[in-house]
């Protein structure tokens, strides 16, 4: 189980993510991105912006 104070986020290869799982199954259904979505965990408290440089970062590996 997640800690609490972790929240889901879903993302696509080309850095796109959302926190809803329910949209992320939906893009994927429709290929929107050419990929299906991965999910990592961060602090629900962390901000947007971070999580646009820790995706970037994850991909980037």
């Amino acid at each position: 189980m997640q800690d609490q104070n972790m929240k889901p986020v879903y993302y696509w290869l080309d850095g796109y993510w959302i926190y809803d799982k329910a949209e992320a199954d939906l893009m994927d259904e429709i290929n929107a991105f050419g990929s299906t979505h991965g999910t990592v965990y961060f602090p629900a408290d962390l901000p947007p912006e971070r999580i646009d440089k820790e995706i970037a970062a994850l991909l980037a590996q």
